[in-house]
């Protein structure tokens, strides 16, 4: 009996030391007080770009930008466009809740005359706040996805870790393969679908508990553009989902089991997400909106995949075309 109390006694004395250590951590990730992501910044920049102070192009965004510099758009824009700066602060997995936390002091250390924040209608609702399902999945899952909503340090943890993952080369197998195989397809998007088959046409929609995650989203959105100076620049890059662009990926995604309603108005221009943000941000006079979902449209072809046929991101005809795309639009 009293080995019992003492394992007890040790076990909460534990659990206090790591709660407090948790929460100290949690502080230090929100307030940055140290670079956690030093180590990204200088695998996507030179030092050069690092420590230039009146940098033209400073960009904010997930996987999508932060891809290896032989694919990267924004390495294909800094080699086509002489004289003109980008620093890329982009992290995969990241979300304008992780941006918001250290955005502030990049901006005044390196005062960008334009800035440009990339969105991924595919997932950026579900980081602000996840999704979980006890009947659906593990009791561990949950319990992450749920605390890592409110310890955004969490997140931070997690994708340190994931050097450690053993499913890397399952999703490098399906990356490399050009025909669309539903066995090899990215595991994390069958999660979502195993959670809501209509995920994906909530999101686009902004339908049911999506509307919520949505105005969640617009205010740490509206929290981002107001520390950035009146005068700078802003551009919201808007990613589309590869079912919006074409029937052969639309498709794709059904034989993965997601259900959709109206074909026509998610692959339209105007999709709700992306028309209900634009409004909804309208007061931001230095804010302007790239979608190019029409581009993509008109790009992709059955030789020429924009997108990785098993998995959501774009592959090097992607990124090339968005390159394409960004030339003519920013300034």
């Amino acid at each position: 009996m009293l080995f019992l109390k003492r394992i007890c006694k040790l076990l909460f004395k534990c659990s206090i030391i790591i709660l407090v250590t948790l929460f100290l951590f949690e502080i230090c990730y929100r307030y940055n007080v140290i670079d956690f992501y030093k180590i990204q910044s200088e695998g996507l920049n030179t030092k050069k770009e690092l420590e230039n102070n009146n940098v033209d192009l400073m960009v904010f965004g997930d996987s999508f930008s932060a891809t290896s510099k032989a694919i990267n758009y924004l390495d294909m824009l800094r080699e086509s466009s002489n004289n003109f700066s980008i620093v890329n602060y982009s992290v995969p997995g990241f979300g304008i809740k992780q941006v918001n936390t250290f955005a502030l002091k990049k901006i005044k250390k390196q005062k960008p005359k334009a800035i440009l924040y990339q969105v991924y209608v595919g997932n950026d609702l579900i980081d602000v706040n996840h999704l979980w399902d006890l009947e659906k999945f593990s009791i561990a899952r949950n319990l992450y996805w749920e605390a890592s909503d409110h310890f955004l340090s969490l997140g931070y943890l997690n994708q340190r870790l994931s050097f450690l993952n053993v499913k890397k080369d399952f999703r490098l197998k399906g990356m490399v393969k050009n025909e669309f195989d539903a066995n090899l397809y990215d595991i994390r998007t069958k999660r979502f679908l195993q959670y809501d088959a209509s995920y994906l046409d909530n999101v686009l929609l902004l339908k049911g508990d999506f509307k919520k995650r949505y105005l969640s989203w617009l205010e740490h959105m509206q929290d981002f553009l107001d520390v950035i100076p009146k005068d700078v620049q802003v551009y919201l890059l808007w990613i589309p989902h590869a079912v919006q662009v074409n029937d052969y990926y639309y498709e794709n995604m059904k034989t993965l089991g997601a259900i959709f309603g109206d074909q026509k108005i998610i692959q339209q221009n105007n999709y709700p997400f992306f028309y209900k943000a634009e409004k909804d941000l309208s007061s931001y006079k230095n804010v302007r909106h790239l979608n190019p979902l029409t581009f993509f449209q008109s790009k992709d072809t059955t030789n020429s995949r924009l997108y990785f046929a098993n998995d959501p991101h774009i592959n090097y005809d992607g990124n090339y075309a968005l390159h394409a795309f960004l030339q003519n639009k920013i300034q």
